[in-house]
């Protein structure tokens, strides 16, 4: 079975359900993981800005600074639903 002329699903010896065309998989692992860096590194930056010496406004600022994580996020979080929408159009 063909959906929107770009993949075949894929079915195991067995027969069983179709899963994941070959380069959804790692194209979602892909994003998956851009997310958790992201995040992960912007929570390292707020928690070094919070325990380094200097005043609250000083910290205020840097936090600010830290504004284009957001950004960043979104732009991921985009990728991710518009490969959550390609993968409902296949399985839906």
């Amino acid at each position: 079975m063909t959906t929107h002329g770009e993949h075949q699903l894929v079915r195991d010896e067995a027969g069983a359900e179709p899963f994941y065309p070959p380069d959804l998989l790692p194209l979602l692992q892909a994003l998956l993981a851009d997310l958790a860096d992201i995040d992960f590194a912007h929570e390292k930056n707020l928690e070094a800005i919070r325990h380094s010496p200097g005043d609250d406004r000083l910290k205020r600022a840097m936090t600010d600074r830290l504004r284009r994580h957001e950004a960043r996020r979104a732009s991921v979080a985009r990728d991710l639903m518009a490969l959550q929408r390609r993968i409902e159009a296949i399985f839906g």
